[in-house]
């Protein structure tokens, strides 16, 4: 039975001390739900689908009507049809629990129960950004920098090519700005603070620290900083440029090995693994392009950090003696959570997954 079901795998503190405070664990940004479509699926329904349906844009007329002589038939005018997209995802459930024995518990400090659950609402709440990312970095369209139209082909290099860039940024915001999509964020003209800067109407922004390093580097580019007095910002929100304002989290996805082979010292040229370059993912989309979905419950359309309590999420607690015959002499505890959730990208048009490369910092890494 796996678990915590001895004390090799919690030891007890023998000739030690503990500190009643435990250390706290690093928080990590979560944000892969931010703008998305928030709905429920409802229980008793008969189905574990969901759908959203998508109405597109009428071609604008710029014909006059004709006078209507003569006999006069009807219907007198040639109506328009409206083109109808539906969009189907599919809930599934997640979870995952922990056991603890009589003895792990009797041996540790009183509070690690609840520590552990702490342990669980933090791997609940990555287990669903992780699913809102895979698809939102699978399913958005492909974009890159210089030549490169695969991820075989991002580089890093002397003169990193690869590297995340303005005219990639650009690039991607004109596309989405072509296909109407809507921004989230409205535009901010600055105040009389020395060192403020205005920001123009943007887009959302996701990015690895790594990625995040050379936007820094980047002509134009605001740090948070610098306007975050003058409207709203998100958790983990780092800064803009481009008409995009960018959050940073660890849990962007890197594929190791996947890029061209890494040219002179790869530690000064980019980073890379297997003497590959490893490709960073950073979506950039706008309102309505993704959704998430419940069963009988909406989830969060906000960033928030692991260990926050997330809509939908089940915790769930049996304590020792609750499994009747299944635990006849009382001794097994469990902590677990549960929930159901469907990702789903709504509209393809209206976000685009940047794949680049990044540089390294330090040499001696």
């Amino acid at each position: 039975m796996a678990g915590i079901t001895t004390t090799t795998e919690i030891s007890a503190p023998v000739n030690v001390v503990y500190q009643t405070a435990l250390l706290r664990r690093a928080q990590m940004v979560l944000p892969y739900f931010v703008g998305s479509v928030p709905g429920d699926l409802r229980e008793h329904q008969g189905s574990f689908t969901v759908k959203w349906r998508r109405y597109e844009h009428l071609t604008p007329t710029t014909t006059a009507l004709t006078e209507l002589t003569g006999s006069v038939a009807f219907p007198t005018r040639t109506a328009v049809q409206p083109s109808i997209t539906d969009v189907t995802a599919t809930v599934s459930k997640y979870g995952q629990f922990i056991f603890l024995s009589e003895e792990a518990d009797l041996v540790n400090i009183n509070n690690v129960a609840m520590e552990l659950s702490e342990v669980l609402g933090e791997q609940a709440g990555r287990s669903l950004n992780r699913l809102q990312r895979n698809e939102v970095e699978d399913n958005f369209t492909s974009s890159f920098t210089s030549s490169a139209t695969t991820a075989t082909g991002v580089a890093g290099g002397s003169t990193a090519s690869g590297f995340i860039k303005l005219t990639a940024i650009a690039n991607v915001v004109n596309t989405l700005d072509r296909n109407d999509a809507r921004k989230f964020l409205p535009m901010t003209l600055g105040s009389t603070n020395i060192g403020s800067a205005p920001v123009r109407e943007s887009y959302w922004g996701i990015s690895h620290p790594d990625v995040v390093a050379d936007l820094r580097t980047l002509t134009g580019w605001n740090n948070v900083e610098t306007y975050a007095g003058q409207t709203e910002t998100a958790i983990g929100e780092v800064g803009h440029v481009g008409g995009v304002r960018f959050v940073e989290t660890s849990e962007a996805s890197i594929d190791a090995t996947t890029g061209v082979a890494a040219t002179g010292s790869a530690t000064t040229h980019g980073r890379s693994t297997a003497t590959r370059y490893d490709v960073y993912m950073t979506p950039i989309f706008g309102q309505n392009a993704v959704g998430t979905v419940g069963l009988g419950f909406q989830h969060v359309k906000d960033i928030y950090r692991a260990g926050d309590n997330v809509p939908g999420v089940m915790m769930i607690s049996h304590a020792k003696g609750s499994g009747g015959v299944a635990d006849p002499l009382n001794e097994v505890a469990t902590l677990g959570w549960k929930s159901w959730h469907a990702p789903k990208v709504l509209n393809s048009t209206w976000g685009r997954t940047l794949k680049t490369a990044a540089s390294i910092l330090q040499s001696n890494e």
